[in-house]
């Protein structure tokens, strides 16, 4: 029995250590993720309020403003495009991420009936979240 105890102190001691230093640099901000800046929630709605998005939904009528909410992982980061499109047109707002986990949102309002897309990418242009929802009424 004291030898069993003995080897789990030794083998504790021997990597304690290491564990030890790699959550410390973390916990620093002195690593960042490899996969970098990810989309962990998004959704469309009518409002946010109190950073939480109320009406969601996927259809809105014309003049109505419409809500992207996102959650992201992986910041900081130098900032996200929210590129609205509709048809030919496209309409873009730049959003920064400044902490590790962070929540953000950018509208617009719906001029125009009919499909609409809305593209979230990083600053080097990568497409990080793509949804689409529809605008009805004349």
């Amino acid at each position: 029995m004291a030898r069993t105890i003995a080897l789990v102190l030794i083998v504790c001691a021997w990597f304690l250590p290491a564990a030890v230093a790699q959550d410390t640099s973390v916990a620093r901000g002195t690593k960042k993720p490899a996969a970098g800046l990810v989309v962990t929630e998004a959704a469309l709605g009518t409002a946010v309020q109190e950073r939480k998005l109320l009406g969601e939904r996927t259809e809105f009528t014309l003049n109505q403003k419409v809500y992207l909410w996102l959650a992201l992982a992986g910041g900081p980061a130098e900032g996200l495009v929210v590129t609205w499109k509709q048809g030919e047109k496209t309409y873009e707002t730049k959003l920064g991420v400044g902490g590790t986990t962070w929540h953000t949102w950018a509208y617009k309002t719906a001029a125009v009936a009919g499909p609409w897309e809305v593209t979230v990418a990083d600053a080097a242009g990568n497409v990080l979240k793509t949804l689409s929802f529809t605008v009805t009424g004349k």
